[in-house]
């Protein structure tokens, strides 16, 4: 009995491995389908405007490194309204979920990311962003 409950709990290890590997796999999957890229703001300046393009399913990733107690100010504006932007602390924390603008003051020294994704469908978009 002992050893059918070991070969039982055993094998039940092996399948939550399998599923937790390919759970894995489909995220970086999905992760490597939109833009993933970090913000360079030209020399003397602090701000950059992006223009981009992300198909339903995917998301854009931008990357900028800021200080803590910076303002951020960021706005999106798609062609069809269909667009928002989530924004993640260098910890990994949200700060800002599903919003098209905001200005915050940024708890942290280090990288931050700002995820733009489609509302519905594709989504032409253009991100503002700009550190004070």
């Amino acid at each position: 009995m002992a050893s059918s409950i070991r070969s039982l709990r055993a094998a039940s290890a092996v399948a939550l491995a399998t599923v937790a590997t390919t759970v894995a796999v489909a995220f970086a999957g999905a992760a490597e389908a939109g833009v993933c890229t970090r913000v360079e703001f030209a020399p003397g300046t602090s701000d950059a405007v992006i223009d981009g393009a992300v198909v339903r399913g995917d998301a854009d990733s931008y990357f900028f490194e800021a200080r803590r107690g910076q303002v951020l100010n960021t706005t999106l504006t798609s062609v069809e309204g269909n667009a928002n932007f989530s924004i993640a602390s260098p910890e990994g924390a949200a700060l800002v979920v599903e919003d098209a603008w905001t200005e915050i003051v940024l708890p942290s020294d280090g990288l931050y990311r700002v995820t733009v994704a489609p509302t519905r469908g594709n989504a032409t978009y253009t991100l503002y962003v700009e550190i004070i």
